[in-house]
């Protein structure tokens, strides 16, 4: 017998975290200059970070209406204030990375926004890893109004991504170890737009390490680099051919051709955004109410077969399943799905061999950040490894993993890891025992009409 299900203490269901682990220093560089309208909403959303070991150095280009007055009436968060003229936006950021005292920089400016646990997501990855790094997340755009109008989703540097015009990732939000001012020098004050692009294209050439971290920083449609993106393209391009990624022919040609492109994708997004949220749902619930005719086990494996799902050997999905898009849902050999449940696949959902999913259970990947200024969607995978038990009615959130022979009794709520043995029960659901014996049993019930 497997010693990890004999009888014994209840496991906790979240690991401590290192209390060793000495905190970084993050310096922030707020650039502003005339932002009364939007400097308070960033420095507010500084504030509110559950993380604090950090430093804020506002840097002022002589601002003329009440943006100084505005943020004085945050002192307490402010260690820097310089207000003088300047040469611009590089001028302001290297002025705050030569005062920065942090391991990490981290540049904003007027009117960007960053979740409130920002910084702590950051922190596991920043702790201990000072140099020749840079961490990036996705960026969620927004109109004045508050609307959001689209992520950029964040992804490693790569050499094609350069050359189709783009780092990977958005500025935003990103944090750079401070050592990267004196491996590859400052921001470039001869550029006015493509900043940091310019910047990390040095860093890429340095051979950083690009990392991601889960988390979105927030910034506003209609800055600079939107309102003159052919210029920003010219400025990208120019300092791409300068260090080597590009060639001088690719980079008129796509110096020419992105601000043209860019027009036709705002306007499809603009106009198409409606239609195409309508026609999506449209199809997706045209799949479920296609799988009703199906009763018998074979004709079923096949139609979500067809549908992208992973069916291991003899598994079985009962009738009344619910799911959201094609794909991204993989079931072991053995394992029984029953009647009536929800696979919301808009994540990775991956279950294992001989697992018990009994009725109306309901399985989450995605929902809304309700911390969020922008509401915004999240994901998240789960994975029910081998033998587990789901009774009826519970509710499995996204991100959990269920341990192998793990049980969580029915109508729980499952909102954290179950490890391995555990029997959960409850809402918010809470370990009650260990699991006895370990399972050797092989389940074999291939009947989507079963009750």
């Amino acid at each position: 017998m497997n010693p990890g299900f004999a009888p014994g203490p209840i496991e906790a269901c979240v690991s401590p975290m290192n209390s060793a682990s000495t905190p970084p220093l993050i310096s922030v560089v707020v650039a502003v200059r005339n932002a009364a309208a939007t400097i308070g909403s960033t420095l507010k959303c500084l504030e509110g970070q559950t993380f604090r070991n950090f430093e804020v150095l506002l840097i002022d280009g002589a601002s003329t209406d009440d943006t100084l007055a505005i943020a004085r009436q945050h002192e307490d968060l402010l260690s820097t204030i310089i207000s003088e003229p300047d040469e611009g936006i590089a001028d302001a950021w290297n002025k705050g990375a030569s005062l920065a005292r942090g391991d990490w920089v981290i540049f904003l400016n007027a009117g960007d926004f960053l979740h409130p646990e920002h910084f702590a997501r950051a922190a596991g990855e920043l702790t201990g890893a000072k140099t020749h790094r840079v961490l990036f997340c996705d960026v969620l755009k927004f109109q004045a109004d508050g609307k959001a109008t689209h992520t950029i989703v964040g992804s490693t540097p790569t050499l094609r991504s350069i050359r189709r015009g783009g780092i990977g990732f958005a500025h935003p939000g990103s944090f750079t170890a401070r050592d990267a001012f004196t491996k590859v020098g400052m921001f470039d004050k001869a550029i006015k737009i493509a900043i940091d692009t310019d910047f990390l294209l040095r860093c890429i050439q340095a051979d950083f390490t690009f990392t991601k971290f889960r988390s979105t920083a927030y910034m506003a449609e209609g800055g600079v680099s939107d309102v003159r993106f052919d210029r920003a393209m010219s400025e990208y391009f120019a300092s791409a051919q300068k260090y080597g990624f590009v060639a001088p022919g690719q980079a008129r040609l796509m110096t020419a051709l992105l601000p043209f492109a860019r027009k036709i994708l705002h306007t499809l997004r603009s106009v198409g955004r409606g239609p195409a949220r309508l026609l999506k749902h449209f199809a997706v619930a045209m799949l479920n109410v296609s799988a009703a005719p199906l009763i018998l086990h074979a004709p079923r494996r096949l139609y979500f077969r067809a549908l992208g799902f992973q069916l291991g050997s003899n598994s079985s999905i009962g009738m009344g399943l619910r799911f959201y898009k094609t794909g991204r849902v993989s079931i072991g050999p053995r394992s029984v799905v029953n009647r009536d449940c929800l696979l919301d696949n808009r994540d990775q959902i991956t279950i294992g061999s001989d697992v018990s999913i009994a009725r109306n259970v309901h399985i989450y990947t995605a929902g809304h950040d309700p911390d969020s200024p922008f509401f915004e969607m999240i994901t998240a995978p789960v994975v029910i490894e081998d033998h587990a038990v789901i009774f009826a009615r519970s509710t499995i959130m996204p991100g959990v993993t269920v341990g192998r022979g793990a049980v969580v009794y029915g109508g729980s709520v499952v909102t954290r890891d179950v490890p391995m043995g555990t029997i959960v029960g409850g809402n918010p659901a809470k370990p009650l025992r260990r699991r006895m014996a370990e399972p050797l049993y092989s389940l074999d019930y291939p009947f989507p009409l079963a009750m």
